[in-house]
């Protein structure tokens, strides 16, 4: 995948962002399970935005020709985390977290040069560049969209 093409979903990330301050109407619609046994609208956002701020806190800086990067023992406790408290915030503070991490990440990836954007290390077991791995992020955001979508529609 493309720089540009990264940089431009994420630009429209943050537009998408953007129309959720209208979108969503209430505090308790925010925290509002989209679905049964699923996170609401609230936590979505908090996992995606500490997500954008770890990749560009420790990913970002490691992803280096022939480097090896650890994967992290549990994602599902980086999740636990990553919401933790969640319920005991306004929606338009979260919002705004959301929308610095991803401005900041974008900001990140557009400073990457050719040829760090396709630099090959190791994540965990497998052999990737960043624009394997942002295309990867970018199809974990989409499952994540269509749930907000789905929701409120």
């Amino acid at each position: 995948m493309e720089k540009t093409q990264v940089f431009n979903a994420y630009k429209e990330y943050e537009v998408y962002l953007a129309s959720l301050q209208t979108a969503i109407q209430t505090e308790d619609q925010a925290h509002t399970p989209c679905t049964e046994g699923k996170w609401s609208v609230a936590q979505i956002l908090m996992q995606l935005a500490e997500w954008d701020r770890f990749v560009r806190e420790e990913r970002v800086p490691l992803m280096k020709e022939g480097a090896r990067i650890e994967r992290l023992e549990s994602t599902d406790e980086f999740n636990r985390k990553a919401i933790a408290g969640v319920e005991e915030k306004k929606f338009p503070e979260i919002l705004a977290h959301a929308q610095k991490q991803r401005a900041l990440l974008r900001q990140a990836i557009e400073k990457m040069d050719d040829a760090a954007w396709h630099a090959r290390f190791m994540s965990g077991k497998k052999e990737t560049s960043p624009a394997e791995y942002f295309a990867e992020l970018l199809e974990h955001d989409q499952n994540y969209i269509q749930q907000i979508n789905d929701f409120l529609t």
